[in-house]
């Protein structure tokens, strides 16, 4: 299925995929955020770090949620970096819409590996593929096995 259909669909069901996401796709957590593997990445290796709690603003978060964030933003850059030359982060907050492209209306952030984001990621691209759930639950193994 391809990105753009995934995001009409949470637009007319009015949800928040990140507020009900599965257990096994989450390659970490602590107490207030987790980390999956993007659905659909701009490269190998793409993490999203989400806080568990919705929140659509980084201003919104409480220090302890920064702390944890700023530990798994530490510890995750660390661990692409044994596989990675460099590591993106790439914060999106606020509201989704057109103007600022971002497709989900809770805060995350993308640590994306070797990438010149804007140049080679394909994230204008509309037919970016999503990847289906066996594909996302095999991605999510393959991470989980290679930096833990």
């Amino acid at each position: 299925m391809q990105y753009w259909e995934i995001l009409e669909n949470i637009k007319e069901k009015k949800f928040c995929p990140f507020c009900q996401e599965k257990h096994e796709h989450m390659i970490y957590e602590n107490e207030y955020m987790y980390i999956i593997p993007a659905r659909a990445p701009y490269v190998e290796d793409h993490l999203l770090i989400i806080p568990k709690r919705h929140v659509v603003l980084l201003q919104e978060l409480t220090h302890p949620e920064l702390i944890s964030l700023h530990e798994l933003v530490d510890i995750w850059t660390n661990k692409l970096h044994t596989h990675h030359e460099a590591v993106n982060l790439l914060l999106r907050d606020g509201l989704a819409e057109k103007k600022c492209q971002k497709s989900i209306n809770h805060l995350h952030f993308h640590l994306i590996p070797d990438c010149p984001i804007w140049e080679t990621t394909g994230k204008n691209e509309p037919n970016r593929e999503f990847l289906d759930e066996q594909t996302y639950i095999n991605i999510t193994q393959i991470i989980k096995q290679t930096y833990n």
